[in-house]
């Protein structure tokens, strides 16, 4: 400890006193202003471990992490930034590459995204920000473009989803095929039915969404699948549905979606 200037305020960041709903953020926004090779000494009052996970998820190769007291009453950790997390430097975080679809409205979202991947040159890529796990997105990409992209997930929640999508080869948009529509019935008063039975993914989730943005208000939507659609559930939600979803005896499964 001799060599650390642990009583230096301007080394040591005592962040007992910080609420703990904004104290991993006050952290990180420290270290991430500290010079490369530059430290700070983190001072808490327990094991700050779950911290630690999240800089290996978020800065993996980018700090190292030290242990100087563990325990019982203080934990000090030395925090050094070995690698520039400036966003010049990393473009995966460029603001120019990464594509943050959040603000998008879902009945239009996945159309800009391919927009965008359309006029990408070959070889290059964006990096895809959004607020769940687009695998929906991904399932469409190898119906339209088996073969012409690759998908790297960079970050994998809970709160962001990063996804580095290239175009490995030259394409073409695809023609608006004229398919027939899945009908929706009206079941009862205030319900209608789609039946997306023995159709292969994405059919039943792409079909489920347009029903939903064609729905009228004040009506519930009761969708049957073959499997259960867990990845309808949160499109659905962020489209304004609430979605629950029951196995049946036949071995489908129906849904009935809500407006919240």
């Amino acid at each position: 400890m001799s060599a650390i200037p642990d009583n230096d305020p301007s080394v040591v960041f005592d962040v007992r006193p910080i609420p703990g709903r904004i104290k991993h953020t006050q952290i990180f926004l420290r270290w991430q202003n500290l010079p490369v090779n530059e430290f700070f000494v983190l001072l808490n009052d327990h094991d700050p471990i779950p911290l630690k996970y999240q800089f290996d998820a978020e800065y993996d190769g980018k700090f190292t992490w030290e242990y100087l007291e563990q325990g019982p009453e203080e934990f000090r950790v030395k925090i050094t930034k070995i690698v520039s997390t400036d966003p010049a430097d990393d473009p995966n975080r460029d603001p120019k590459v990464v594509f943050d679809v959040r603000p998008i409205p879902g009945r239009v979202k996945h159309q800009q995204i391919f927009e965008r991947w359309l006029n990408l040159p070959v070889n290059e890529f964006f990096v895809l920000l959004n607020d769940h796990d687009p695998i929906p997105l991904k399932y469409q990409f190898d119906g339209e473009f088996a073969g012409k992209f690759s998908w790297e997930y960079l970050e994998r929640g809970p709160e962001e989803y990063r996804v580095k999508i290239t175009k490995l080869a030259p394409v073409e948009a695809p023609e608006q095929k004229e398919s027939a529509p899945t009908p929706v019935t009206q079941a009862e008063a205030g319900v209608q039915e789609i039946d997306a039975t023995g159709l292969e993914p994405p059919e039943p989730l792409v079909r489920i969404l347009a029903a939903l943005e064609a729905l009228p208000a004040h009506t519930k939507l009761r969708a049957r699948t073959d499997r259960e659609p867990c990845h309808l559930f949160p499109e659905a939600e962020q489209r304004g549905f609430s979605s629950d979803c029951t196995e049946q005896n036949d071995g489908t499964w129906v849904t009935i979606l809500s407006r919240v």
